[in-house]
């Protein structure tokens, strides 16, 4: 059987939004030598202990969590996921803001229950956010000289 890699991120945001800290606990290999987690906006690189720890911030969640597959590829026994996360807040006196973020995940699937074993988090700026290279021609820079 193929992996379903949108099912799996459709399930993982599920236990988020559903404020389950041991169900997202699941979806990861927090006891393999090889995990870590690494989030380009705190610059900060999580084991398996440290990242089982930040998990229980879903309790005090309060967005809803989505995923949108961009690519999957798999290399038997391991998949890639690039996608985008997607995280809607809603404040009473904010109104609603998003958080967008580009994950890449490394997932055992040649087991049991696909976990993830490696991730890479960055938030994904906004299109007017300057890239600062020069009219490079990516966003805030598109026709500049």
């Amino acid at each position: 059987m193929a992996f379903d890699a949108q099912g799996f991120l459709d399930r993982y945001a599920g236990a988020y939004n559903d404020r389950d800290p041991e169900e997202m606990r699941t979806f990861f290999d927090l006891s393999d030598d090889r995990f870590a987690v690494f989030e380009d906006f705190t610059g900060d690189l999580f084991d398996g202990g440290t990242y089982s720890a930040m998990l229980e911030a879903a309790f005090d969640a309060t967005g809803r969590m989505s995923f949108e597959l961009l690519r999957s590829d798999d290399f038997g026994g391991i998949a890639v996921l690039h996608a985008i996360q997607r995280i809607v807040l809603e404040d009473e006196e904010e109104g609603i803001g998003e958080a967008r973020i580009r994950a890449t995940l490394w997932v055992k699937t040649g087991e049991d229950a696909p976990r993830v074993v490696s991730a890479h988090f960055s938030a994904v700026p906004p299109a007017v956010e300057e890239c600062g290279m020069g009219g490079c021609g990516c966003a805030g820079h598109a026709g500049e000289d």
